[in-house]
Parts: structure tokens; sequence; C-alpha cells
């Protein structure tokens, strides 16, 4: 099935014309696995051989890893142009993403639980304690702070009829004295210009 590309033209200019293209590992992987994932949604199959699936293993341990800071340089560069090394990335870290949030999930679980079962303590502090992180929990909510931001929008004419006003004030404000250049060198003295200030 062909992919069908259809240029906007609504689009504005960008500010710079400077190259967007990825300079780092991590955005790299980002870019490609993004690509990849539209040439998937677009019915694209691309064969993977042993090699391209063992390139993908060690670019996915290289992104997951979080004490290893990986470099491109030009083999990894040429790696992840490579699209069935990519293909088998994205479906990799696909599946890491799924696990990881699923993990998460069951950690949430876990703790309520244990939450739930501290409320039963013989010890009112730990049951004060319980209490209160279990309403903490976002579904609850009983105890979490909220902020509450209010935007209001004003028309063009009002905003232009504010600024109007602090103008005519800040230009209100100042004040002009009609004075000529002797009447200023009297009120400050005169000044030579081959005059120094040495004190030494």
């Amino acid at each position: 099935m062909p992919i069908s590309v259809t240029p906007e033209t609504d689009k504005p200019l960008p500010d710079d014309f400077e190259s967007e293209s990825p300079t780092t590992f991590k955005k790299k992987v980002e870019v490609a696995s993004k690509t990849a994932k539209v040439l998937l949604d677009g019915g694209a199959e691309i064969p993977t051989s042993t090699q391209e699936k063992i390139d993908a293993e060690h670019l996915f341990k290289a992104f997951t890893d979080l004490e290893e800071n990986p470099r491109l340089n030009k083999i990894t560069t040429k790696t992840l142009e490579t699209p069935a090394t990519v293909q088998h990335l994205y479906k990799m870290l696909n599946d890491y993403d799924q696990q990881v949030v699923e993990e998460a999930v069951q950690l949430r679980r876990f703790i309520t639980n244990k939450l739930i079962e501290d409320t039963g303590h013989t010890d009112a502090r730990h049951r004060l304690k319980a209490l209160e992180l279990l309403g903490k929990i976002s579904d609850v909510g009983l105890f979490s702070e909220k902020t509450e931001v209010v935007v209001k929008h004003a028309s063009p004419e009002d905003l232009e009829t504010q600024i109007k006003n602090k103008l005519a004030k800040l230009i209100t404000r100042g004040k002009t004295i009609e004075a000529s250049m002797d009447d200023i060198e009297g009120e400050m003295g005169s000044v030579d210009p081959d005059e120094s200030d040495d004190s030494e």
C-alpha cells in the first residue's frame, strides 16, 4: 500500500534556517523510531536480517542504559539510517515503554495496598500517616494542594486603551523645563574640556 504525502502550505516559515537534524544519540534514536512508526502505520513491511536485529539490540541497550552516555559517530549514524534496524528498534522500544508503564501501575497498586494495611496498625501515628498518604494519592486527592490559574482574555480594543492610558500617565509624569544653555551653565557651572580631574 503506497504512502501518500500531501504538503501543507499554511505553516509559517521558521525563525532560522539552521539544520534541524538531531545532534545527540538519544535524539537521533527518538527521531528514527518516530520515522519507523510512520512507516509501519503506513503499511511498510521491511524484512529484518539477523545482523540488523543484533544492531538494533545494541542500540536499544545503549539507549535504555542510564549509566551509559553514548555518542553519535559514523557507525551509529549509519546503523540508525538502516530502515530494518530502526523498525526492529522501534518495536523493542515500544515493548519497553509498555513494560515500564505496567511496572509503574503494579508498583502503585503495591504501595496503595501496603498503605491500606498500615491503616490498621496499632500505633495511631502510623495509622494517621498511612491515611494521610492514601489521601494524597492523585485518584483520591483529599490532601493535595491545588492551585487555580485564571486567565482573563481582553479584547484588542481593551488592550489598546490600557496601553494608551499607561503611556499618557508616563508622558504627563515627566516635567519639561524650558531653559537656554547659558541658564544651565549658570546653574551647573561651566566645564572646560581641557581641565583634568588629576588631584595627584
